[in-house]
């Protein structure tokens, strides 16, 4: 698919993966409409990309937010479903809060819903392609992410049938399953005792430049999913395995998160981000 001149909307475009990925889309000569919450951040954005982006500021988790993102974005060639929201605490005391149910609007109602109002006109022009930023996580159990590793799985299996029912359509999908990637969000995972410091063992961390320009190929060259950092392949291609081995990881490393519930403005999760930001 050639991407100079396509339109790309890129949701969670304020910081880390969305960010890079606006800007590598843009280099690669699309026009860029870039979704988040941060208005400030999003005026940066556009200032770097120099005429190359249209910002919306959305919150995806808001009735009507993914209605009036698909009306203004207009026709898009490209759907990048990276926003991504959270709800860390232990499954019995998370159960179906505000935060859970706000996670799960953002990671995955919003990507369905943007797909069903976007789809449909890439398959009358005949090509297009979709993004769904899932996670190794959907793989993963962990004391505190049940509710994160349940939307991920979700999405993932969501994608693998839209993959199947877009088959000769001319509209690729695309599977993006970051493991440990040095971003804002590594950064409120560090919150989990011992969980960010035994992948990164397990897999190395990646920058958010290198998933960027792996995003940018996948769309370009046709390919179904994007595993990263490379050792994330080895764990996707053997889930039992990953999930054996973290099971033995958590047992001996996990301390207990109790009854504590926390949310993407909690301010435990939001001094984490903002310190990963400061230093950036």
């Amino acid at each position: 698919m050639e991407i100079k001149g396509r339109r790309v909307l890129v949701t969670g475009a304020s910081s880390g993966i969305g960010w890079e990925t606006a800007r590598a889309f843009a280099a690669a000569g699309a026009e860029v409409v870039a979704v988040a919450r941060r208005r400030e951040r999003l005026a940066v954005l556009e200032r770097l990309l120099d005429g190359a982006a249209t910002v919306l500021v959305a919150d995806l988790a808001e009735p009507g937010a993914v209605e009036r993102v698909a009306a203004e974005a207009g026709t898009v060639d490209v759907l990048v479903n990276n926003a991504g929201s959270e709800a860390g605490g232990a499954v019995w005391a998370v159960g179906d809060r505000a935060e859970a149910r706000q996670m799960f609007e953002v990671d995955l109602w919003a990507p369905l819903a943007l797909i069903a109002r976007l789809v449909p006109g890439m398959v009358a022009r005949g090509t297009g392609a979709v993004v769904n930023m899932t996670s190794i996580r959907q793989l993963v159990a962990w004391p505190g992410l049940g509710h994160s590793a349940a939307a991920k799985a979700a999405l993932a299996q969501a994608t693998e049938t839209l993959r199947m029912e877009l088959d000769g359509t001319g509209v690729g999908v695309v599977e993006v399953i970051p493991g440990p990637v040095d971003t804002a969000a590594l950064g409120a995972s560090r919150l989990l005792p011992g969980f960010v410091d035994l992948l990164d063992g397990l897999f190395g961390t990646g920058t958010p430049e290198g998933l960027a320009a792996e995003i940018v190929a996948a769309v370009r060259d046709g390919h179904d999913r994007v595993l990263y950092p490379p050792a994330v392949r080895s764990a996707y291609d053997d889930p039992a395995g990953t999930r054996a081995t973290l099971a033995t990881a958590a047992r001996e490393r996990a301390g207990t998160t109790g009854d504590l519930v926390v949310g993407h403005d909690h301010p435990l999760v939001r001094d984490a981000k903002e310190a990963w930001e400061r230093t950036r």
